[in-house]
């Protein structure tokens, strides 16, 4: 029995609420810092470690994968491939079709069996004005 998904996208962009910040904590030279969702451009899994990208250019590692640190921030990125999620608020445009330009000047791939759902995505409403 195949599922189809009418509209995959249609929760992928909520208002973060200011009262109660989305945050994770990474390490940082023998610290612990608190990184805000809204300011995650986009994740980047490597097994079981993630990299978290945001748009000040910093890049945090941390010891969690992707499905783990997208529960704990508690917000609804889009996962645009195996190794990639990405916050939609920084989406500013699709290059290719197999390619997203972040806010923060990254290009990302896009896998190919998700290709029509972000190309409908981009092509609507949530693409951020850059």
């Amino acid at each position: 029995m195949k599922t189809t998904l009418i509209n995959p996208f249609s929760w992928a962009v909520k208002p973060f609420n200011d009262e109660t910040p989305h945050l994770i904590a990474v390490h940082n030279n023998g610290k612990i810092t608190w990184v805000e969702a809204r300011d995650i451009t986009h994740l980047e899994g490597e097994g079981n470690y993630t990299y978290i990208h945001t748009r000040q250019g910093k890049k945090h590692l941390v010891s969690k994968t992707l499905k783990v640190v997208t529960e704990i921030l508690r917000v609804d990125f889009i996962r645009i491939h195996k190794s990639y999620i990405v916050n939609p608020m920084h989406v500013t445009a699709q290059l290719e079709p197999d390619k997203l330009l972040l806010s923060c000047g990254r290009k990302v791939p896009i896998a190919r069996r998700r290709m029509r759902e972000i190309q409908e995505l981009v092509a609507g409403e949530y693409l951020a004005a850059g």
